[in-house]
């Protein structure tokens, strides 16, 4: 709740509380990950094999999840080394609080004259700074983004490019003391690196299995980057009419997509954005429906149940069971408010029916006159049974941010691209509804982040398909479905160049395994030497000497050793896409077989189990021991592209 509140809601001072309320929750989870008292009863617990023998999978995934997080916080330690790890912890999140934070650039601005900003928009070339005969463009702004994807001079272009990818030498030392501080911490646990540390409890479990992936993805991914690079050397070729193929160096790139997009899109007008919220939240409702036996029931808000007056209610309601969650959707952009498209968990599914809550007050608050009903009411009576399972059950409530306009007489119109973007938000809010477990920390998204993304992944995929589309996809004025030739031309669109992306992609997940492996402890160790490696390796363009785009990569900080996870949840969902439901989307026997196998259990069991029961067959028998092997033969399904 907190975290959604920090970052939706319209009040500053409301924003503040729940800013100061997420440290305090996040200080206390410290606290309890601390006590010794705590982790010695578990110890002793998972210790004794008549106990654990007894366990469902829900509670041995809850035991093992909680034992990680002792373990992660040093429990183990003697006090003094406990203490350094409490040290390094807190250097970490300054560290990367700075990282994050500060300006990373060594170029604020870039002087060029007016007259070789040929092929810009009027509005960057004639009012950029407007100072002299010179344009000084900010290097934080978007304006360098334009320049380098319309201006004709190839020296322009790359001096806007070294400039934006300039970094300053305290953003470089503020990164390698970050990585270098990481490696410490993992040490002190008895890790290798804190790759190592932070993988134990992924689906790669360890360095070795996400660089198996890394390079086998890389390979197969390989001819594709490969003629998409071949058509940008030929563009380039014909537009500087070159008798010989040339070199595209990076400030080439985008400027050399743009002429190939231009002469490409000349016949293929995509439509602009028509598509309403309420026909593809209606249209999500009947896919679900079809695929799960869920659908949306728009519900009243009650007075202050909202933060915001845009933000809508759904209820999900299952045709078998009932009333079964409740989806708040928050969608439309305001000053404030986030720009990133999110889902937040409010409250998760769980068993409540056998709560001590008395004792539970009683621990919290020690010699204290402190009573449970000063509290919420008893969450029982806010919970419901679940078919076939003991007990009874709190139902789950989500949230969904997105940052769409609404300026359109107050009628938001989606693009394509915000068509996707919800339906991989309501990929989230549906492992949400359906995981229920009987513990909060293993119940629908809360599992590995190697695995999180795969539902959500998986919805982007069912878009497009000529069965979903008549479901949303309706002209808002006329009622007319969308033609097959506009849908193609946007994939076209969409498709191109996006083996250079995937690149792209694959080289920031190598970088980010390297800063967080054990050469991040090396005396030797260069983030800059590192990256230019990276990229003159596996790269398809050069490395630019004097840049050091790494400093402005947040996900260092936030997905440390972690961002492999998205490029292996687009291969796992592709795989699943096209083994189960690219034939027919609309199937409910594979909907109900993607639930039970998978949505269902949330993150109480294992993740390579779930998706080789919903794989089957030969592609199941492959992957199901999680081990190098599996990782190798996921990396080889690739990206389609």
């Amino acid at each position: 709740m907190a975290e959604l509140i920090r970052n939706a809601h319209p009040k500053p001072e409301i924003m503040e509380a729940a800013n100061k309320t997420y440290a305090d929750l996040c200080s206390y989870m410290n606290t309890l990950n601390t006590d010794t008292r705590i982790h010695q009863v578990l110890a002793q617990v998972l210790a004794d094999k008549s106990i654990v023998q007894k366990f469902t999978s829900d509670e041995r995934a809850a035991a093992i999840v909680f034992m990680r997080d002792f373990e992660k916080s040093g429990i183990h330690l003697p006090v003094e080394q406990r203490a350094e790890f409490v040290d390094l912890s807190d250097r970490i999140i300054l560290l990367g609080r700075e990282f994050i934070q500060r300006d990373p650039r060594a170029i604020d601005q870039v002087k060029i004259r007016r007259s070789l900003l040929k092929g810009l928009p009027h509005n960057i070339s004639g009012s950029a700074g407007r100072r002299d005969d010179y344009a000084y463009i900010p290097t934080d702004s978007s304006s360098c983004q334009i320049v380098l994807k319309y201006a004709q001079d190839d020296q322009v272009r790359r001096q806007v490019y070294e400039a934006v990818n300039s970094a300053n030498k305290e953003s470089i030392f503020i990164l390698e003391q970050l990585m270098e501080t990481r490696a410490e911490l993992a040490k002190l646990v008895g890790k290798d690196s804190f790759a190592e540390l932070q993988l134990q409890d992924k689906m790669a479990k360890n360095p070795q299995n996400v660089d198996a992936f890394l390079q086998t993805l890389l390979r197969h991914q390989k001819p594709a980057a490969e003629r998409d690079l071949l058509i940008l050397r030929e563009t380039m070729q014909r537009t500087q009419q070159s008798s010989s193929l040339p070199t595209v160096n990076a400030w080439d790139r985008d400027y050399y997509m743009h002429i190939h997009n231009a002469s490409e899109l000349a016949s293929h007008q995509l439509p602009s954005p028509y598509f309403s919220v309420g026909s593809v939240i209606q249209g999500l409702s009947t896919l679900f429906k079809h695929m799960y036996g869920v659908q949306f029931a728009p519900a009243h808000l009650q007075a202050g149940e909202s933060w915001h007056e845009d933000v809508r209610k759904l209820n999900v309601i299952c045709e078998r069971d009932g009333k079964i969650g409740t989806i708040y959707c928050d969608l439309f952009d305001r000053p404030g408010k986030t720009t990133n498209a999110a889902h937040y968990t409010v409250r998760t599914s769980r068993r409540v029916d056998d709560d001590d809550e008395g004792n539970d007050v009683c621990y919290a608050f020690p010699g204290k006159d402190v009573s449970a009903a000063n509290f919420l009411p008893p969450t029982v009576q806010c919970a419901e049974p679940i078919r076939g399972r003991k007990g009874r059950f709190q139902l789950p409530v989500i949230a969904l941010t997105c940052d769409f306009s609404n300026g359109n007489n107050n009628r938001c119109l989606l693009s394509m691209f915000e068509v996707e973007t919800l339906f991989h938000e309501m990929g989230h809010a549906m492992h949400s509804m359906l995981g229920r477990t009987n513990f909060h920390n293993v119940a629908g998204t809360r599992c590995a982040t190697d695995f999180v993304e795969l539902p959500s992944i998986l919805m982007e995929h069912f878009v497009w398909h000529p069965d979903v589309l008549p479901l949303f996809a309706r002209d808002h004025h006329t009622e007319k479905a969308l033609s097959p030739e506009a849908v193609q031309a946007y994939l076209r669109q969409k498709r191109r160049f996006s083996a250079i992306e995937v690149n792209s992609q694959i080289l920031m997940a190598l970088l980010d395994q390297q800063y967080h492996s054990t050469k991040a402890m090396g005396p030797k160790f260069s983030s800059a030497a590192t990256w230019y490696s990276i990229q003159d390796r596996f790269g398809l363009f050069p490395s630019v000497p004097g840049t050091m785009w790494p400093v402005q990569f947040g996900h260092l900080f936030g997905y440390g050793a972690g961002y492999y996870s998205y490029l292996f949840d687009r291969t796992l969902a592709r795989r699943v896409w096209e083994k189960c439901f690219e034939k027919n989307p609309l199937d409910q026997e594979k909907g109900l077989a993607f639930r039970d196998n998978l949505l269902k259990w949330g993150g109480a069991r294992d993740p390579w189990k779930c998706v080789a029961e919903v794989l089957g067959d030969e592609d199941g028998e492959r992957i199901a021991k999680g081990d190098e092997n599996a990782m190798r033969v996921v990396g080889d399904w690739g990206i389609g592209v």
